[in-house]
């Protein structure tokens, strides 16, 4: 997409109108697509972020469990135990990080290589899945977080972000698909509890001219969307899933528009509220696939949680995922009952 169909689009968010009414045309907008799983719509999803038991430490091993995570004895119940809080909330559906920011679940040479997956990373998964399907839930796991391209840190051996060019360096990125990422969706592609994967949590923040540079080396935009482009591909080979990318707000739709995903995916803050109100309706986006609020908050918004759940159901969107039973951020409080 030009630079300057970029700059027409914010410039369609920020004015809180389509570009046609601007305009005059007469079309009139249309309506927000259904998402639909085999040509099969689903209802408005209602579900929640766990996001993570323990940030990067639930599927694969490190210095911190060399035995791994979810496999582990006792990390089943703990896991069934916060299922059934969700379920009782009326969540079916968790959105849970995957590789977070590249210190578990991956092997890598000492170069930087993805080499495959380590050793603990399908015992971990297979623990997981086996917990959702018995509590009749279903996952979206979300591949790699935004903090995969941190600038590089190293605690008890371990390194932490510093993965900007695996997606940047053609050969590492394609060394990531065919090594890692493929594996993957061949051993789970018909899991029945994986509803989609959402390939980068919030890839704004490490894209160039889109926010990039401000947690470390940025990635270009033809590398963002390359790499977003040919993982959707690989799901669809692989997998009877769909596929998504979790944006950081709807300024950023042209970012991974035209990418081949099945649902895009964005991400209402209070902060984002100027440029990417939640009123709007989804159908002035004038999207060609549905669209999902990924992560709103439940804590330090002028909104309650029941009222933002409204507004997006109203408003077109095909679900909405709170943020978040485990985070612990500012914006994390899903066990707080609303008075």
């Amino acid at each position: 997409m030009s630079w300057l169909l970029k700059l027409l689009y914010v410039f369609r968010l920020r004015c809180g109108r389509s570009l046609r009414r601007i305009f005059r045309f007469s079309s009139p907008a249309r309506p927000a697509p259904l998402l639909k799983i085999q040509g099969v719509p689903l209802p408005f999803i209602e579900g929640a972020n766990l996001p993570w038991l323990s940030y990067g430490g639930d599927f694969g091993a490190n210095a911190w469990s060399l035995s791994g995570g979810m496999g582990k004895a006792g990390k089943k119940e703990e896991l069934r135990r916060h299922l059934l809080e969700l379920k009782g909330r009326g969540a079916h559906v968790i959105r849970w990080f995957l590789f977070c920011d590249g210190r578990a679940g991956i092997r890598f040479s000492p170069a930087g290589t993805p080499i495959g997956p380590d050793d603990r990373l399908f015992a971990d998964i297979d623990a997981a899945l086996e917990t959702v399907t018995a509590e009749g839930m279903k996952v979206i796991f979300v591949l790699l977080d935004f903090l995969w391209f941190d600038k590089a840190a190293e605690v008890n051996g371990v390194q932490t972000g510093g993965r900007s060019r695996v997606i940047n360096g053609a050969y590492k990125q394609q060394a990531l698909r065919r090594r890692v990422i493929t594996p993957l969706l061949e051993h789970y592609g018909h899991s029945p509890a994986i509803l989609a994967w959402d390939i980068i949590n919030e890839p704004e923040w490490a894209t160039r001219g889109w926010g990039g540079g401000i947690i470390g080396p940025s990635v270009s935009f033809p590398a963002m969307r390359r790499f977003i482009r040919r993982v959707a591909r690989l799901v669809h080979r692989h997998t009877t899933h769909l596929a998504t990318v979790g944006l950081g707000n709807a300024s950023g739709l042209p970012l991974v528009q035209g990418c081949g995903l099945d649902f895009y995916q964005v991400h209402w803050y209070d902060r984002w509220q100027r440029i990417a109100p939640l009123e709007r309706p989804v159908s002035e986006l004038g999207l060609d696939r549905p669209l999902l609020l990924g992560e709103f908050p439940t804590k330090n918004s002028t909104r309650s949680a029941e009222t933002i759940l409204a507004a997006s159901r109203d408003n077109g969107y095909c679900g909405a995922l709170a943020w978040s039973l485990l985070a612990g951020d500012e914006f994390s409080d899903i066990k707080k009952k609303e008075s």
